[in-house]
């Protein structure tokens, strides 16, 4: 996973959870990954949905005249593969009747990337996703 001793750290960018940090992380990681061998394409997709999620989920119950809460992405570089991993220090993940999304994200991103893995933890959510070069 991203973080771990034998991987490469390729990017580690923090901006507010707003709306406009979408395109800003998914360019980052973009410029990061050009050049390798992976599809980035299904990357783009795939962090777009975990941004999106954790921009509209993770600070729902912070006072909306308290600054935004924050935004974590990291790219990690293996030999054959790469790991993208959004992380937010929001509420975590838990249904909601009033969602204003149609419940596909974490289906589309499972889909997209090779590997997920959600990490539940006392001080966010991490959505780690492994996207293999040549793929």
């Amino acid at each position: 996973m991203v973080g771990g001793s034998d991987l490469e750290r390729a990017l580690d960018l923090e901006l507010p959870a707003i709306p406009d940090s979408c395109p800003r992380i998914r360019h980052a990681v973009r410029a990061t990954l050009d050049g390798t061998d992976v599809d980035l394409a299904a990357v783009d997709l795939a962090v777009s949905e975990a941004v999106t999620n954790a921009v509209v989920h993770a600070y729902r119950d912070r006072d909306p005249t308290a600054p935004p809460g924050t935004l974590r992405v990291a790219v990690a570089l293996e030999d054959t593969a790469a790991w993208v991993a959004v992380i937010d220090h929001g509420v975590g993940m838990r249904p909601r009747a009033d969602s204003p999304g149609l419940g596909f994200g974490l289906a589309l991103m499972a889909h997209t990337c090779d590997q997920l893995e959600i990490e539940q933890r006392a001080d966010g959510t991490r959505v780690h996703m492994r996207f293999h070069f040549g793929g």
